[in-house]
């Protein structure tokens, strides 16, 4: 008799890591680089620069490796916030991934000690519904890289 739990591709978790695989799969972009971001979904923020306060972190990065994130995020839909929920291609429209990697991008050029230049993200637009999944357990899944 088998005691193992049958696989559930449809448990939060095992949704968790299909998301997590699907923007692992897609190429940094240098945070200049949102004029044709739109919508809404989660994002990755990696460091490549000099810094020895985050040494560990671009040692893991460099040389296209992108292996180590230095901020995971949400962007949600404009009111989503509120609870409801919009109609299922909400998450395509509006500008909520380009403007809250703007924000970093703000944060990053306000600083004294970091360039822009040695940031770069990986976006992904996802329904709004599965939008915090990832944020929540990218950390255990991060060795997918």
């Amino acid at each position: 008799m088998n005691h193992h739990k049958p696989y559930n591709p449809l448990q939060k978790k095992n949704l968790a890591e299909t998301i997590v695989r699907a923007i692992l799969g897609l190429t940094p972009r240098p945070m200049s680089d949102t004029d044709d971001l739109g919508g809404a979904g989660v994002y990755i923020i990696y460091y490549t620069g000099n810094s020895p306060f985050y040494a560990p972190v671009a040692n893991r990065n460099i040389h296209g490796r992108f292996e180590q994130p230095i901020y995971v995020g949400k962007a949600i839909p404009k009111g989503g916030r509120k609870g409801g929920f919009t109609d299922d291609d909400s998450a395509m429209r509006g500008k909520a991934l380009r403007d809250r990697i703007g924000q970093h991008h703000s944060s990053i050029e306000e600083a004294e000690n970091l360039k822009i230049g040695d940031f770069s993200f990986r976006a992904l637009v996802v329904d709004e519904i599965f939008i915090p999944w990832p944020t929540r357990s990218f950390v255990p899944v991060r060795l997918l890289v």
